[in-house]
This record gives C-alpha cells, structure tokens and sequence, in this order.
C-alpha cells in the first residue's frame, strides 16, 4: 500500500485536533515558503518548525515525496484542491493515498466580509499563468461577480487599467489586501480609483459588474453600429444570415470582407467561446470594427486587416464562412474555400446577380447545390400624406452546407 500523504490547508480557521495529530505524527513537513509564512502564525509551529521542509516548485515537492518512505504532511493555502496543489498532487500518486483538510479559499474570506453570496462567484487565476486578454475580458463580460486571484505582475493595478482601456470602466471592483491578517484592507471603487495605486501583496480583486446580463444577445440596430459610407449589412439581413450559419457555442469563423464588422459583432456577442475573425483589408474599416468591439465589449472579434485570399493560410481553420465582400477575387476566394475540409457552413452575400451566377455555377460543378434566397426588405416611410413601403435594394444569399 502507498504511503499516506497529509495534505493540509491553512489560512483562516485553527487546525483542527486532528490535524494537529497529524502534523506531529508524521516525519516530514513539506511547505512553500509563502505558505511558511502563514504556517508561522500558528501556535503548534514552534514545536514543529525542526520537522518542515521547504521546497521551491510542486515538481520538487513531487520527487521529495515520492523518495520518502514514511508517512509525510504538505502544508497549502486555504483548499488545496481550489486552484491550489491539490489537482497536481492527485495526478502523480493514487487518490486512495492523499487524504485532504482544507481551509477556507481566500474568495469565500472576501465574498465574506462584501456579504456576496459565493455561489454567484466566478473564479479566474492569473496566478503565475500566461494572461490571455481575451479570455479575461470574456469572463468579465459574461459574470456578474468575478473573482481574480492576482500575482505580482497581474495584479490589481493592472487589472484596473486593462478594463479602462477595453470600456469596462462602470464596472466594480473590490481588492482585498493581506486577506486573514492583522493587516487585512478591503478596497472598493471603480477602476479609475485604482490603476496607479500599489496594493501590498498577496492581493486578490473581485470584479462587480452591475451590468451583467443587460445587454442584447442578438439585435444590434443599424444606428448604434460604427459605419461609413452605407457598409453594413442592414439588420434584418444580419439575422437570416446568423440563421444560415447556424453558429455552435465555440468554434471558428472567418468573416470575410467584414466592413464596418456588424455579423462579426452579432456572432461574437451570441457566444464569447467562439472566435470570429473579421477580414477587411480596408485599414479605415478595420479602425471602425475595432471600435465597435470596444464600444460592445466584445473581446472575441480578432480583426485581421489584409486581403483574402492571401492571408486566409495564416488563420486557424474555420467551422463556418461567411463572405460579405471579395473585392473582385470571388473565384479565387471559391476555390481556397473549397480546400477546407473542416469548414461545415459557407454563406456568401451579393448585390449583383453576376456574383450571385458565377457562385452558383461554381457550386454547381462542384456537384454541390447551394440553397439561394432573395432578401427585400419595405419599409413604411411617409408619401406626402400618405404611407407607402419604400423598398430597399435586394440582397441575395447563397449557402453551401456540407452537413
């Protein structure tokens, strides 16, 4: 039978007598040396202070463990198995053989003192780990409370000046400072209060975002899109074409030819998994859909300001096309698109009937029968005193499925 390993969480409550039997019986401690620090508080440290040893990385507390035959302890913040050394642990020796006393998580101890109901917490790490904006600002937007654990460099600070800079700026934040400690602060305010203000370490920050669920899934209006020059596609035209491509939860689509970026706003809003990268080698274009991702908050949207088809091998492989402008390389753009085997949905969108035959034939010979469809739009507009529906042009939309 595998040797038993202790893992015990410290923090906020005393050990328990348990514990406390443990901590004595067994021939080594092993420790972090930040978790030391918090071990140094307790009564019982004093007595067993010439047991501890202190290791410098999980993969060294790993072998030390490993080339110990007896019973040993390992000390970890708060409840090793919430983003602590708990999961890693649990890899490399039998379940059977780790028994687990966790501590109160350093989110429960703020949500505490903010009289926040954890269970509505989201909880993200930056924690020593590769910081991705996207997927930060995706959890900002989709949580009404979200819990960051910081680190020296991603800190509060930082944090404050990144939501800035992304239009999250009505958002709340709460930073909890030296959490459990004599020295315990908990701050609040908007991120404006605190991009330039130091926060003694460690730190956390929980993000309050009053605005969480407010905002439309689908719908976005002509009037409140960035554009120029009429390059958009009109609203009811966006939503057959959102039909057509039947987008899944997450996956990839090419928006090529994006314009002003309005079916790339629409997708990406619907779902902050997937990832939309809206074409537009236009560079006044390209400006205007970034700040419509800005002014929406959406995060998901890689804009990739060059042509098509050129640039199309440089992108990660697509579940769904969708093609609103080709800039007079239609047939070549047909053929790289028919090289792609993992790309399910194409929808193409024309205003001229030369476009939409030379798509059609295409599609033809390929023994490949598109599905095309006519979109008219009417609107009722005043005639003196009178109302009449104004037609507006008609676009035409061909989809090629291969599902």
């Amino acid at each position: 039978m595998a040797k038993t390993v202790y893992l015990i969480g410290l923090g906020y409550k005393p050990l328990s007598p348990e514990e406390k039997v443990i901590l004595k019986k067994v021939s080594k401690i092993f420790s972090f040396k930040g978790t030391l620090k918090i071990f140094e508080r307790y009564p019982v440290y004093k007595d067993l202070k010439k047991s501890i040893e202190v290791v410098e990385r999980i993969e060294k507390l790993i072998e030390k463990i490993k080339s110990t035959d007896n019973e040993v302890s390992v000390l970890a913040g708060g409840d090793p198995l919430f983003f602590g050394i708990g999961e890693r642990l649990l890899e490399v020796f039998p379940k059977d053989s780790i028994r687990i006393y966790p501590d109160l998580t350093t989110p429960q101890i703020l949500c505490r003192s903010l009289k926040i109901p954890f269970y509505k917490v989201k909880v993200y790490s930056l924690h020593g780990r590769t910081f991705t904006k996207e997927a930060f600002l995706r959890e900002v937007a989709e949580n009404q409370y979200l819990f960051v654990y910081t680190d020296m460099e991603q800190n509060p600070s930082f944090i404050a000046k990144l939501l800035i800079e992304e239009g999250f700026d009505e958002v709340v934040l709460h930073i909890g400072e030296k959490l459990g400690s004599h020295k315990e602060m908990i701050f609040s305010g908007k991120p404006e209060d605190f991009f330039e203000k130091k926060f003694l370490y460690p730190n956390s920050c929980l993000i309050e975002n009053p605005e969480w669920g407010k905002a439309a899934l689908l719908g976005f209006r002509k009037n409140e899109i960035i554009h120029k020059n009429g390059m958009i596609t009109k609203d009811e035209v966006r939503a057959i074409i959102l039909h057509k491509l039947r987008p899944h939860l997450r996956g990839i689509i090419w928006d090529i030819g994006a314009g002003s970026g309005s079916i790339s706003l629409e997708l990406a809003k619907l779902s902050p998994h997937l990832e939309i990268y809206a074409i537009e080698k236009n560079k006044d274009y390209c400006k205007i859909i970034e700040e419509n991702c800005k002014k929406f908050k959406i995060p998901n949207v890689k804009i990739v300001c060059e042509e098509a088809p050129e640039v199309l091998d440089r992108l990660p492989k697509p579940d769904r096309v969708f093609v609103g402008g080709s800039s007079g390389k239609l047939r070549k753009i047909f053929h790289y698109l028919e090289g792609l085997t993992k790309t399910e949905i194409l929808v193409f969108s024309f205003i001229t009937l030369e476009n939409l035959y030379e798509a059609y034939n295409f599609y033809k010979e390929k023994k490949n029968e598109p599905e095309i469809l006519q979109v008219q739009v009417n609107r009722l507009k005043p005639l003196k005193d009178f109302l009449a529906f104004k037609a507006e042009n008609p676009i035409f939309l061909l989809v090629v499925s291969k599902i």
